[in-house]
């Protein structure tokens, strides 16, 4: 690893390279000595659901549709304090774990606050359900625009608002198509499950299954996508005009040989969360597939439910293990790059962050090598799980320092979190 530095002006990049040189292209710049610290960009979690960050261990891994029943079942009575709890805890351990912009979505958009209080960047989706036909818009829609008014309400100015059609599913053509063309509603970013399991192919197209059984159980009838016998979820939404450029699909596990292309062609963004797919048995993504096709494609940490605790270095680890079982190997520098600049690429914005290039955001981390990886190549030494966190600025500004989360109240957040835990528990 050789020596470098950055300067930073305003909240971005004005500088990178030798420290001797931006030291005398800014001399009279405060300087930071970190030593030996690996500094990278913060980085991206393409899909996280905050505000079931308190969920780990409610339902037990298994089978999609049955675990969604489980899920459903542990967090039936969870209320807007366990919600609002539960997000800040979630913001709190991606900021944490080296997450400067995250894309989260959740039945209230509380993560819009959660984001806002901790100081991170990102998306906030407010999710929408609704599998019925045109006669019942009227509901999932005023729900959807009262959610997206108090999300923006509590927004600060490096969070947006978005809609999260919450998947095929529970989302039906008509509610989805009311989304995509309202004015208001289809230019926000979107979030969205999309082929994450058998399940749900089975679901949207013959109307039973472990999903339609999870969904029955509250008298909820799953959505159904018309289509030719045998087609896959993403051609039926094709079909139906529901890709739209700026979507972020999480999971596309379950995808035909020719809907890469689709995806690519409309624009749609794809976020791979390897330990909940692998968590709940749906199978692999293909990604080697998605990416040649020229689909962006970032890392999802989703939610502690079904997979780990917000932190996108553990997905890029389990990445590579599951896509090097299914012959695809990644190099350390391949699984960065996922966790940071791909990420910035599916939500569309790696023209402000997920690289350390002059002029963009200066969202970082520094990181401290762990004692056998100290020295070796940084991208390996990155992904080290003994290596650690020690440093992130969002915006230029210092939100972890020495590991120490500043400008937040932690002691708070966690009592709450624990009595918000105990409650559903």
């Amino acid at each position: 690893m050789s020596p470098g530095a950055v300067a930073v002006r305003d909240g971005r990049i004005a500088a990178v390279g030798a420290p001797d040189a931006v030291r005398a292209a800014y001399p009279g710049a405060a300087v930071r000595d970190l030593g030996a610290a690996i500094l990278a960009p913060g980085f991206v979690d393409a899909h996280c659901h905050l505000e079931w960050a308190l969920t780990a261990g409610l339902a037990p891994s298994g089978e999609f549709g049955r675990w969604l029943g489980a899920f459903l079942d542990a967090v039936g009575a969870a209320g807007p304090e366990f919600l609002a709890a539960s997000a800040d805890a979630g913001a709190l351990a991606a900021l944490r774990a080296g997450t400067t912009t995250l894309c989260d979505s959740g039945p209230t958009g509380v993560g819009a606050a959660a984001l806002t209080t901790v100081g991170l960047r990102g998306w906030s989706c407010v999710e929408a359900f609704g599998s019925g036909d045109a006669s019942s818009l009227g509901p999932p829609l005023e729900r959807l625009r009262a959610g997206i008014a108090r999300a923006e309400s509590a927004a600060g100015p490096r969070v947006q608002v978005g809609v999260s059609p919450h998947a095929p599913y529970s989302v039906g053509p008509a509610l989805w198509e009311a989304l995509r063309d309202d004015p208001d509603l289809g230019v926000r970013p979107w979030s969205t499950h999309l082929a994450e399991s058998v399940a749900e192919r089975q679901a949207i197209t013959t109307g039973d299954g472990t999903i339609a059984s999870a969904l029955e159980r509250r008298s909820v009838r799953p959505a159904m996508w018309p289509g030719v016998p045998g087609a896959g979820v993403i051609t039926r939404l094709d079909a139906a005009g529901a890709l739209r450029r700026g979507m972020v699909a999480a999971h596309c596990v379950q995808i035909d040989a020719d809907e890469p292309a689709l995806l690519a062609a409309h624009g749609v963004a794809v976020a791979h969360c390897p330990i909940s797919n692998a968590r709940l048995g749906p199978g692999t993504a293909p990604l080697a597939d998605l990416v040649g096709a020229g689909v962006r494609v970032g890392l999802g940490t989703d939610s502690p439910g079904s997979a780990g605790c917000y932190d996108v270095r553990a997905e890029a680890r389990a990445c590579e293990l599951v896509q090097g079982a299914q012959g695809a190997s990644l190099t350390p520098r391949e699984l960065v790059r996922l966790a940071t600049l791909g990420g910035a690429e599916a939500l569309g914005c790696d023209d402000e962050i997920g690289s350390i290039s002059v002029g963009k955001c200066a969202d970082l981390i520094a990181l401290t090598p762990a004692g056998h990886v100290a020295g070796s190549d940084p991208h390996f030494a990155l992904l080290d799980p003994a290596t650690s966190v020690t440093h992130v600025w969002v915006h230029g500004q210092l939100r972890v320092e020495d590991t120490r989360v500043r400008e937040a109240d932690v002691a708070g957040i966690a009592a709450r979190a624990h009595e918000a835990r105990r409650l559903v528990c």
